[in-house]
């Protein structure tokens, strides 16, 4: 007898190592059957005919569920998939956390046994072009996509980025004040500074910190020997999370390139820290979404990736995510610059060009970040 698909799904998490995460609680909140929806949908006219149509077509092909790979955890979007479900009772988003260093492994696994689970994967910049240019995704155009910037979509429709992660300097509040958080890289790289602040080890391709020095770079902003005085004087940590925790307990006075939602449910726990936007000391990440060729449920990934750049999802992008939307007139996530100008200032190079830097910066950042001998001065 076949397995019902939540526990084919659930034994396929289990047989990849433990590469999933599954989310909490938010079944509770959604019904089990169709019914009327108790969410008004956003957008054109003709764009929320678009959504009605293939949400019929869900329906109609007996889709239930949409499973949804990302690296993000899962606290700060139950709230999104809630109400993407108000939307559109009867689908749920079936939510599945899955590292940058482990999305392809997961997808080769997927394609050799020929079990496709995932419907939509969402990575960040330089990982989901990798995975779109390893065959992984199929070419689909959102409704809902006509406003999209051109820097935040595949000249081939494989991927659409429909927000951006936000990043800033955080600090403890016990430890420093506002006005004397550093402002520069240069300010940051302050030997008085040795060992306050700490930033996610760079060397693996899809972290914050090798992001923001390509982004550095490529600006004319960040020179060898200030590599080398990263490295020296700061701590690498292991990961965002981490890091507040340890900005939290005030083991550290500064998190640079600090993610923004787990410093903001720090702060919403009572924690003592705060987070400023200074150009040199924070970034927006573009992640982008793509389809799966095999999606177990297609009609209902196309809903879900048009819906994602609809007004009211990009306003949940930022309330509930703490994360900046794509599409003109997104609003910013609270204490984010709202001047769509002065946001540009954050974004790393346009996509296809940050994946190539990246791809680029790896091994050498893999090297620094290994050797304890110092880097030669650039010629």
């Amino acid at each position: 007898m076949r397995l019902p698909y939540s526990l084919r799904i659930a034994a396929a998490a289990l047989a990849a190592g433990g590469l999933v995460a599954w989310g909490a609680h938010q079944g509770e909140a959604l019904s089990a059957a169709p019914g009327a929806p108790t969410r008004a949908l956003s957008g054109t006219a003709a764009e929320q005919t678009a959504l009605r149509d293939l949400y019929a077509q869900a329906l109609a092909a007996g889709e239930r569920d949409v499973v949804f790979y990302q690296a993000a955890t899962d606290s700060e979007w139950q709230r999104v998939w809630i109400a993407f479900s108000q939307a559109f009772p009867g689908i749920r988003v079936t939510y599945m956390h899955v590292s940058p260093q482990g999305v392809t492994e997961r997808l080769d696994i997927e394609k050799a046994t020929g079990a496709h689970y995932a419907d939509i994967v969402s990575q960040p910049v330089n990982v989901i072009q990798a995975i779109a240019d390893k065959g992984y995704l199929q070419a689909y155009s959102p409704p809902t996509a006509s406003g999209l910037p051109e820097r935040f979509r595949d000249p081939q429709a494989r991927v659409h980025y429909a927000y951006s992660k936000v990043f800033g300097l955080a600090y403890n509040r016990r430890r420093t004040a506002a006005a004397e958080a550093p402002r520069t890289l240069d300010q940051l790289l302050s030997p008085g500074l040795k060992n306050q602040f700490e930033y996610v080890s760079p060397g693996g391709g899809a972290g914050t910190t090798d992001v923001a020095i390509v982004t550095l770079r490529e600006r004319g902003l960040l020179s060898r020997e200030q590599l080398q005085a990263l490295r020296d004087l700061g701590r690498s940590g292991g990961g965002p999370e981490s890091s507040i925790t340890a900005l939290a307990q005030g083991r550290i006075a500064y998190n640079a390139w600090a993610y923004l939602a787990p410093l903001a449910r720090q702060r919403q726990q009572g924690a003592p820290v705060d987070i400023r936007f200074d150009p040199e000391l924070s970034l927006l990440v573009p992640f982008g979404q793509g389809i799966v060729k095999a999606p177990a449920h297609p009609h209902a990934a196309r809903l879900l990736l048009a819906w994602l750049l609809t007004p009211d999802a990009q306003a949940l992008l930022a309330k509930e995510a703490f994360a900046l939307g794509t599409m003109p007139g997104a609003p910013s996530p609270a204490g984010f610059p709202t001047d769509p100008e002065q946001r540009r200032l954050y974004e790393p190079p346009p996509p296809p060009r940050a994946a190539a830097l990246l791809a680029q910066a790896t091994p050498e950042l893999k090297a620094i970040w290994q050797s304890p001998q110092r880097l030669k001065p650039q010629s």
